[in-house]
């Protein structure tokens, strides 16, 4: 059985757990604090794969939900949410380790939170309702804990009606699992 090595309370970590869930593909889940830092790991007896990336690579391959693996322009789109997932989670790691009071919303959080309300309203004039395009993908699962966990950080999410749509979208799917510190309501 595949075992995702992980911190229960990391961002990655559970992206990768949420992808597993709504895929249908067992999972155990060791707890291994290095993550927290360096991101998840997957292993079996034929399966070695580091980060985020490569996990969920290895479900599209593993999965037979027809979630498609990116090409393309929607590479890209992958990239950039994998970036905003590392910012996100460093960002996070400073302001929940910290011992005084500082500001979390940095101003590259507050744009990622922008260009992420800009994607989805813009999806949204094209019946686009996911980061994906028309289903849910891979871009949806690497965000979500991003919009999720974005009282973390103090984001206003007043500002961000599409996240919060976005974020009530992918709690109703089958498969949804929750993660310690994702408050209930948005």
């Amino acid at each position: 059985m595949l075992t995702l090595n992980g911190w229960m309370i990391d961002e990655r970590s559970y992206a990768a757990r949420l992808a597993a869930s709504l895929m249908d593909i067992p999972l155990a889940f060791a707890t291994d604090r290095r993550a927290e830092t360096f991101g998840p790991t997957l292993t079996d007896e034929m399966v070695s794969c580091v980060g985020l990336y490569e996990i969920l690579e290895h479900f599209s391959r593993a999965s037979e939900t027809g979630w498609l693996w990116p090409e393309g322009e929607a590479r890209q789109v992958m990239k950039w949410a994998l970036d905003g997932i590392e910012l996100f989670s460093e960002a996070r790691r400073e302001a929940l380790a910290a011992t005084l009071p500082r500001e979390a919303e940095t101003e590259p959080v507050t744009f990622l939170f922008r260009e992420m309300e800009d994607r989805l309203s813009a999806g949204a004039f094209r019946d686009e309702i996911w980061f994906s395009g028309r289903m849910i993908g891979f871009v949806d699962v690497i965000l979500f804990p991003v919009a999720a966990l974005a009282h973390d950080l103090g984001v206003a999410m007043d500002l961000y009606p599409a996240l919060r749509r976005f974020i009530r979208q992918v709690r109703q799917l089958p498969g949804f699992i929750v993660m310690p510190g994702i408050a209930s309501c948005h």
